[in-house]
């Protein structure tokens, strides 16, 4: 395994490490949604690495099973991943916001993207096989909308006095930040081909350096919000 890809975990598991520390010293209900798919994407990342043990030829039923069935690639597991992540984000932005409004609108992205990613694969046959045609634009759209959501309250009320203490602020810009500049490499998708040795090394090194970016901003948000709500370092005994 490349130093590059364990790094990448490693980030990952320090950004759920960090947002879960966040949620117990603070108790927020509202951060849950977003622990949960922090966490969450380090559990399908690790199951989803079982398709390089496919490529042996062990002598085990269960294995023998899982490698000629529909299984065999883990797209499947991506694709339930997908639907579920954007409604944690979704949830997590819905817990956040108090326009009802707003709540509203992001309550309607969810059961749309849902049921369309539902109705997709049950009459198209290709959940285990492809993913939703331009899911990632889809999702881009739907994350730009919650972000564009909050910062719209956000600058109308108080807190925009106080925004550079607020993980939400710092994972709102990440997130939306991340999805803009990797949507264009995922539309030339297409290009994604074993000749196309050039393509395939800018794709994995812009893929590993902005994951890398989008967690440690995740680190950040919450090891900055801890610290200025004074939980972060002990109190000192006297």
């Amino acid at each position: 395994m490349e130093s590059s890809y364990l790094i990448h975990h490693y980030v990952e598991l320090a950004a759920a490490l960090a947002a879960s520390l966040y949620w117990l010293k603070t108790k927020e209900y509202k951060v849950r949604p977003f622990v949960w798919f922090l966490w969450l994407t380090i559990i399908v990342e690790t199951i989803g690495l079982y398709p390089l043990f496919m490529q042996n030829n062990y002598d085990n039923t269960l294995f023998i099973f899982v490698k000629n069935s529909v299984f065999c690639r883990n797209t499947w597991l991506y694709n339930i991943y997908s639907s579920i992540g954007l409604i944690l984000i979704g949830l997590f932005f819905l817990r956040n916001l108090q326009d009802q409004t707003s709540k509203k609108i992001i309550k309607i992205i969810l059961v749309v993207c849902t049921a369309f990613a539902i109705i997709y694969y049950l009459t198209s046959g290709q959940f285990f096989i492809m993913s939703l045609p331009y899911d990632n634009a889809l999702q881009t759209f739907a994350i730009f909308i919650f972000v564009l959501l909050y910062f719209r309250e956000l600058m109308g009320s108080e807190e925009i006095l106080a925004f550079y203490k607020s993980h939400v602020f710092y994972i709102s810009v990440a997130l939306l930040i991340w999805n803009i500049c990797l949507t264009p490499l995922f539309i030339f998708d297409g290009y994604y081909r074993a000749i196309n040795t050039e393509f395939i090394a800018f794709r994995s090194t812009f893929l590993m350096i902005s994951n890398i970016l989008l967690y440690s901003c995740y680190v950040f948000a919450f090891l900055i919000s801890l610290y200025y709500k004074g939980k972060l370092v002990p109190k000192k005994l006297h």
